[in-house]
């Protein structure tokens, strides 16, 4: 039963449910601005123990938060007990998250993307600060304020993964996508964890596409720990070639080869946007659009070709195809591809050129100039055909024409 009033805030409605508990919209009792108030109601699957553990760090990171004030955190204004109901209340955010803006199909250009990330990683940095670690940063836990403003939410979630968990229909409350190897693997985690969904999030804002996707739980757990998942740039060719060096440090499966903090994560981003402005064709880079976005319920695998066409303007100013040349750019430079590299036409992992099966995702290979080899030989087929017709065609002109002649010929000698 829903409560009607928790410390001084009268329930106006519910906002939402999340795998930790019901988010309500609230009045002050004062009148003050409306607010949220978010009531821990846990899983009845769970055991006592792990009920425990998930209330503990609910209200730990509850207390952490509410001595926190950044502009990129959601503010919380109080946290206690009443009435057996565990709460945290905290204002309530305008605008939509970035799941909610994928899902309505808005793309980022690279530009927005710096804004968003650089905006994340300073909420983050706030609170590594302040010994919080929020464990599940994804899409859905950002929102957008319609003045542009980044505000990281939900927090106090604690992933445990048991074999109960995972054999409830297979499936891990919440998104697995975005959680670290060491997420996965059930290790201690630090601040890097969320470096790794930030960089998951990065990629994701770059290409349209998630870097570990699966058709259940089991494939996106494997992917995350062992997968090395293809260039942004393989989705979005218009992209700079030196962002693959923020993206895969970020998303290193080793913790001790990411970023040291969400600091020198957002520190080499605001490098990267200062040496853009000063390349030729900046322009071309800061507005580069990736592919439809997937949703976090999209469960389909990559489909490599689908980013969408790159525009000639794109590709010359990344470097792609020169201006003079740009309204009939080369096949062999759009999106990123390297010349001579096998790609899966399913998941576009590279994979090395005598392989007959993609690490990736283990379908046979089809090499891509078979596909320019194929349109060839039908050509040439097509070609031959074609003549071949055109000699007996002619041919068979050549002889109704003589044919025609000897008519006549015999016609006017027999009236002679």
């Amino acid at each position: 039963m829903d409560p009607k009033q928790i410390s001084g805030y009268r329930i106006v409605g519910e906002l939402g449910k999340g795998s930790m508990g019901v988010v309500y919209e609230c009045q002050p009792a004062d009148g003050g601005e409306r607010a949220a108030i978010k009531v821990f109601y846990p899983d009845t699957r769970l055991t006592s123990d792990e009920t425990s553990v998930l209330l503990e760090r609910f209200q730990r990171e509850g207390n952490a938060l509410s001595q926190l004030n950044h502009r990129n955190v959601v503010r919380v204004l109080e946290v206690g007990t009443e009435n057996k109901y565990d709460f945290i209340v905290m204002e309530k955010l305008e605008g939509y998250n970035l799941k909610d803006l994928q899902a309505m199909g808005t793309r980022f250009t690279l530009a927005d993307t710096f804004d968003i990330m650089l905006q994340l990683l300073e909420g983050l940095a706030a609170c590594h600060r302040s010994g919080v670690i929020h464990r599940d940063v994804k899409p859905a836990n950002i929102v957008r304020a319609p003045d542009g403003v980044i505000k990281l939410t939900d927090f106090g979630i604690a992933r445990i993964i048991t074999d109960e968990t995972l054999s409830r229909s297979g499936t891990i409350v919440g998104t697995p996508n975005y959680m670290s190897p060491e997420q996965i693997r059930g290790e201690e985690i630090d601040p890097r964890s969320d470096l790794f969904s930030a960089g998951v999030v990065l990629y994701e804002l770059l290409s349209g596409k998630k870097p570990f996707d699966g058709p259940d739980v089991t494939a996106i757990m494997y992917n995350i720990t062992n997968v090395h998942p293809p260039s942004p740039r393989f989705y979005n060719g218009a992209l700079p070639s030196d962002i693959d060096d923020i993206v895969f440090r970020a998303l290193a499966k080793d913790a001790s080869q990411r970023y040291s903090s969400a600091g020198v994560f957002a520190e080499q981003i605001r490098e990267m946007e200062h040496s853009l402005h000063y390349r030729e064709g900046s322009q071309g880079f800061l507005d580069a659009l990736p592919a439809s976005p997937d949703a976090d319920a999209d469960a389909g695998g990559h489909q490599p070709g689908t980013a969408g066409a790159l525009t000639a303007a794109a590709a010359a100013a990344a470097g792609k195809v020169s201006p003079a040349n740009a309204s009939s750019p080369s096949l062999s430079g759009i999106g990123g591809f390297v010349v001579g590299t096998l790609y899966c036409v399913d998941c576009g992992m590279p994979n090395d050129a005598t392989a007959d099966f993609c690490v990736r995702c283990m379908r046979p290979l089809l090499k891509r100039d078979i596909v320019t080899k194929l349109a060839a030989q039908q050509a040439r087929q097509l070609y031959r055909v074609g003549r071949g017709d055109y000699v007996f065609l002619t041919c068979l002109s050549i002889v109704i024409v003589a044919v025609i002649v000897l008519i006549l010929y015999l016609f006017f000698r027999g009236v002679h």
